[in-house]
């Protein structure tokens, strides 16, 4: 199994795109700490989170709030996700970038604090 993955920051946006090879293909449960928006692309998914399971198609937006832990599965080859969120809330209180953030800041970023708990 192998999920392929391309992470990008622009602005106060990150955006993970995983591209999930093939049926059984998982991403491991996460939990963020802002809501996010994961984009189905392309495929088919299970989601799992607060304890249900629920099979998703593309094209689809699935919203999950902060806070809260959830994985996906692919069901299909080829299946493709985006996860973008936010890195600064606005009031400074959940901030894990800087207001002007650089591209060798956002790779450090990247580094250091994989913005998941």
């Amino acid at each position: 199994m192998s999920v392929g993955s391309t992470i990008q920051i622009v602005d106060n946006v990150f955006v993970r795109l995983m591209c999930m090879n093939n049926a059984g293909d998982k991403v491991t449960g996460h939990v963020h700490t802002f809501d996010h928006i994961t984009l189905l692309s392309t495929g088919r998914v299970i989601m799992r989170a607060r304890g249900v399971e629920k099979e998703h198609v593309a094209p689809k937006i699935l919203v999950t709030p902060k806070g809260v832990s959830h994985e996906f599965e692919a069901l299909e080859d080829n299946t493709v996700l985006s996860c973008i969120h936010a890195i600064r809330d606005g009031d400074g209180e959940d901030d894990v970038a800087p207001q002007e953030i650089t591209k060798e800041q956002a790779e450090d970023l990247l580094q250091k604090f994989p913005l998941t708990e």
